[in-house]
C-alpha cells in the first residue's frame, strides 16, 4: 500500500475511535442526568408526595371561614330586641400599596386609629386586618378615597334597636358574637348558627381569587328566639323605675312582672342598668342580673309562708288571739319589737297589720321542723331553674343550724336569704291556686331544636285551695284601708299583696338607717293576671315599703292592666266604699 493510503486509513480509525469516545461519553451522561431525573421524581411522586400535595395545595387555596348570621331575638308579639345586620371587616392587600405611610395615614383619619399601628400591620403582614365590623360611615369613606390594597370582606354586627331596654334579660355579645350575658349567654348554641368554610384561589402573586372558590360546607344561620317578655310591659316597669329613681335616690331597684298560672316573665327590669350596644361603657357589675344574683332578706314579706304554713297545718284559724305585747317582747334573751303598740290581734290582722310578735307566736304553734319544711316547700334555698345563667341559690340554713334565736327572726324574713325572683314565684303560687310554677325568658325557638325543648310546667299544687283562698282573703286587706299598702290600692281592682320593709344587716348588726323596701302582690283576685315585686335597695328618705314601693306597683299594675284591656272588677268597687275606715299604718 503506498505510504499516503496508510497514513488515511490511520486518520479514520483515529476519528472513529475518538467519536466512539464522545458518543460513550454523551451516553454516560444521557444515562446519569436520567437517572437524576428519575430519582428527583422518585423523590417527588413516591418519598415526598404528600409533603408536596400539602404544600401544593397551601399555596394554590387558602380556608376560609364564611361569617354566619346570628338569630335574631323577638318578644313575645314579635317586636325586633336584638338583631344582626350586615357590615364589612377591612383588610389590607399589601402588594397594591405604592405608599405604606400615606396608606396608613389615609385609614387612620378614618377609622381613629393610630397612624403608627396601622403602618406597623402594613409592613409586618401580607394580609393585615386593620378593623372589623365597619360602621357604614366608615365604608362610605374609605370607599370614597378609593385607597389601593383594600380588601373588604362580609361580616355582621349585633344591634340592640331598643337600647336598654330589658337589657338583664337579652345580654349582649363580644366582637365575635359570643354571648356573655342573658338570653344571648344561656342560647349561645341556639343563636349563633354554624359558620360556612370556603377554599379560595390564590395566584402566583398571593392574590385571592374569589371568583374561583369553592364551598366546603355552607354557613347556617342561627336560630330565632321569641322571649316571653312584653316589649310594652318591659317599657311601663322601666319608666316607672325611672321615675321611682329619681324620688328615692336608692342603690338599686328591681321590678319583675309574671304570669303567676304559665312563670312567663313578661318585664324584668334593674337599675342601674346599661345599654348591650356599648357595654364596655358600663361598669361590670352594672351588667349582672340583680333579680337572680342578688339576695337579701325579705322582711314581711316572708310572713305569707308563715302565714299558710300555719293554715295548712291546722295550727290556727282566721279568728284565732294572739297577745301582741304592746309591741315590745322579751323573748329567748332579745326583745322583739312591733312598729305600732298592737295589744291583741286576730290572726288576720296579725298578718293585715305586719305584727312581727304575732307572726313568731304563729311560728311557735307550728315548730321549728315544720316551718323550715313549707319554706323548703317553696323552693327557697335553691335556683328557680330559669333559662338564665348566673342564678344563686339564696341562704336558707336547716334547721339543725339555726340558733335558739332563729324561730323568732325567721318567720319574720329575718335570718333567710332571697332572690327577687324567688319572691315572685312564692306570690304565685297564692295566685294560681297552689302551684309552684317555673319562671323562665323564652316562649318559643324557630325553627325548633330537639336539644332545647321548650317546655315548662306546674310542679304538683304545694298549699290547698282552701288554704289559699284564706291567705288571699287578708292579702286583699293589706291593699285595703286598714293594711299597710294603701297606697297599692287601684280603684275598681281587687289586689292582693304585702309589704316588706327589712332592715340591711351592715357589720354583723341589723342597720338603721339602711333598709330594703319591698312590694309584692297580684291582680285582679277574681282571675290573677300579673303578680308583680317591686324591691327598693336603701332608698333615701322615707323607706316604708307601703310608702315607696305601693305606689310602684300601683303605677305598674295600673298601666299594664289598660295595656291587656283587663277591665275594673265592679264587685271590687262596691267592696272598697264598704271597708273599714280605719287609720293607715306603714310596715
Amino acid at each position: 500500500m503506498e505510504k499516503s493510503q496508510i497514513m488515511r486509513m490511520r486518520r479514520r480509525k483515529t476519528e472513529t475511535s475518538q467519536f466512539v469516545k464522545r458518543q460513550r461519553f454523551v451516553e454516560a451522561c444521557l444515562i446519569i442526568i436520567s437517572v437524576a431525573i428519575i430519582a428527583r421524581l422518585f423523590s417527588l411522586q413516591i418519598v415526598f408526595y404528600q409533603k408536596y400535595v400539602a404544600l401544593a395545595d397551601k399555596t394554590q387555596y387558602i380556608k376560609k371561614t364564611i361569617s354566619v348570621q346570628r338569630g335574631t331575638i323577638y318578644d313575645r308579639n314579635g317586636s325586633v330586641l336584638a338583631m344582626d345586620v350586615p357590615t364589612k371587616t377591612l383588610y389590607m392587600d399589601t402588594k397594591n400599596i405604592d405608599d405604606v405611610s400615606q396608606t396608613a395615614k389615609a385609614l387612620a383619619s378614618i377609622l381613629k386609629i393610630p397612624a403608627r399601628d396601622i403602618e406597623i400591620k402594613l409592613t409586618q403582614q401580607r394580609y393585615p386586618l386593620i378593623k372589623r365590623k365597619l360602621s357604614i360611615a366608615e365604608y362610605s369613606a374609605i370607599e370614597k378615597e378609593k385607597i389601593k390594597g383594600v380588601v373588604f370582606e362580609d361580616d355582621y354586627q349585633r344591634i340592640y334597636p331598643k337600647g336598654h331596654l330589658a337589657s338583664h334579660v337579652i345580654g349582649f355579645v363580644n366582637i365575635d358574637g359570643v354571648g356573655l350575658e342573658g338570653v344571648e349567654l344561656s342560647y349561645n348554641d341556639v343563636l349563633s348558627g354554624e359558620t360556612g368554610i370556603v377554599e379560595i384561589l390564590r395566584d402566583g402573586r398571593g392574590r385571592y381569587l374569589s371568583s374561583l372558590g369553592k364551598i366546603i360546607s355552607k354557613p347556617s344561620k342561627g336560630k330565632d328566639i321569641y322571649l316571653t317578655i312584653d316589649e310594652h310591659v318591659q317599657e311601663i316597669v322601666e319608666e316607672e323605675i325611672e321615675r321611682c329613681w329619681e324620688l328615692t335616690r336608692p342603690k338599686k331597684i328591681s321590678v319583675i312582672v309574671m304570669c303567676p298560672k304559665t312563670g312567663e316573665i313578661l318585664a324584668m327590669a334593674n337599675k342601674p342598668y346599661y345599654d348591650p350596644n356599648e357595654p364596655g361603657k358600663y361598669p361590670v357589675e352594672y351588667r349582672k342580673n340583680p333579680c337572680i344574683t342578688d339576695m337579701f332578706e325579705p322582711g314581711s314579706i316572708f310572713k305569707i309562708i308563715t302565714a299558710a304554713s300555719a293554715i295548712e297545718e291546722k295550727k290556727v284559724r282566721p279568728d284565732d288571739i294572739f297577745n301582741c305585747e304592746r309591741g315590745k317582747w322579751y323573748i329567748r334573751g332579745h326583745i322583739l319589737h312591733d312598729s305600732h303598740p298592737y295589744n291583741s290581734l286576730n290572726f288576720e290582722d296579725v298578718i293585715i297589720k305586719s305584727s312581727n310578735i304575732g307572726t313568731v307566736k304563729i311560728a311557735m304553734r307550728i315548730g321549728e321542723n315544720t316551718l323550715y319544711n313549707y319554706i323548703k316547700k317553696f323552693h327557697f334555698g335553691e335556683p328557680t331553674g330559669i333559662d338564665l345563667l348566673g342564678e344563686i341559690r339564696g341562704i336558707v340554713r336547716p334547721v339543725d343550724k339555726w340558733s335558739d334565736y332563729s324561730i323568732t327572726a325567721i318567720p319574720i324574713g329575718q335570718e333567710v336569704g332571697i332572690t327577687c325572683l324567688q319572691a315572685v314565684r312564692a306570690m304565685a303560687v297564692f295566685a294560681n291556686g297552689g302551684q309552684l310554677v317555673q319562671p323562665h325568658v323564652v316562649k318559643k325557638i324557630e325553627p325548633p331544636v330537639p336539644s332545647h325543648p321548650i317546655v315548662f310546667s306546674n310542679s304538683d299544687p304545694i298549699l290547698s285551695y282552701e288554704t289559699v283562698s284564706i291567705i288571699n282573703t287578708i292579702l286583699s286587706k293589706v291593699v285595703g284601708e286598714e293594711g299597710t299598702a294603701t297606697k297599692a290600692h287601684i280603684a275598681g281592682y281587687k289586689i292582693c299583696g304585702k309589704t316588706g320593709t327589712a332592715q340591711k344587716v351592715e357589720n354583723g348588726r341589723y342597720s338603721h338607717t339602711k333598709f330594703v323596701a319591698s312590694f309584692l302582690g297580684f291582680l285582679p283576685l277574681s282571675d290573677p293576671r300579673v303578680v308583680i315585686l317591686v324591691n327598693i335597695d336603701e332608698p333615701k328618705g322615707a323607706y316604708y315599703a307601703g310608702t315607696v314601693a305601693a305606689p310602684v306597683f300601683r303605677e305598674i299594675a295600673w298601666r299594664t292592666m289598660q295595656y291587656m284591656h283587663i277591665p275594673p272588677e265592679t264587685n271590687s268597687i262596691i267592696l272598697t266604699r264598704l271597708e273599714n275606715n280605719e287609720d293607715k299604718r306603714a310596715d
